[in-house]
């Protein structure tokens, strides 16, 4: 019985909120985008990445887009968390050792759909991508459907 219970408790403690993540958790629900400024840049930096406006959220949110800014401290619209050995990692795969800024989307699916060495997001060119991803093509058309 003690053993049932000692489980039970520990599955509880890995539902709180602020869990530490990896990806693959968002993986059918969410478009990630992963920012990586260059250490010495990210501290003036944050306004080239951090949405300032609440069309720019809504456009976010309406894509169902989880962000990441990896910068001095972590920076999201979500509670999400990443350990720190797995942010080296994601680092370590997307930045694939540039030494430049760069931001990459990651689709629902999970792969990579753009990858970019600039500072200032190209909010356009990435919205564009994604409106024109088959999945998301689908979403916009079931949510212009008359209910």
């Amino acid at each position: 019985m003690k053993i049932v219970f000692l489980s039970f408790l520990l599955l509880m403690a890995g539902m709180d909120a602020n869990d530490q993540i990896t990806l693959e958790d968002l993986r059918w629900k969410n478009r990630i985008l992963l920012v990586f400024p260059t250490s010495s840049y990210s501290e003036n930096a944050d306004y080239l990445f951090i949405p300032e406006s609440d069309t720019l959220e809504s456009e976010i949110k309406e894509r169902d887009m989880v962000y990441f800014v990896f910068g001095d401290s972590l920076k999201s619209n979500s509670d999400f968390t990443f350990s720190t050995d797995y942010i080296e990692q994601l680092r370590a795969k997307h930045t694939l050792g540039t030494k430049k800024d760069c931001y990459v989307l990651i689709g629902k699916d999970g792969g990579t759909k753009l990858r970019r060495e600039q500072s200032k997001i190209d909010w356009k060119e990435l919205f564009g991508t994604i409106d024109a991803m088959p999945m998301r093509i689908r979403e916009m058309n079931a949510n212009d459907k008359p209910r």
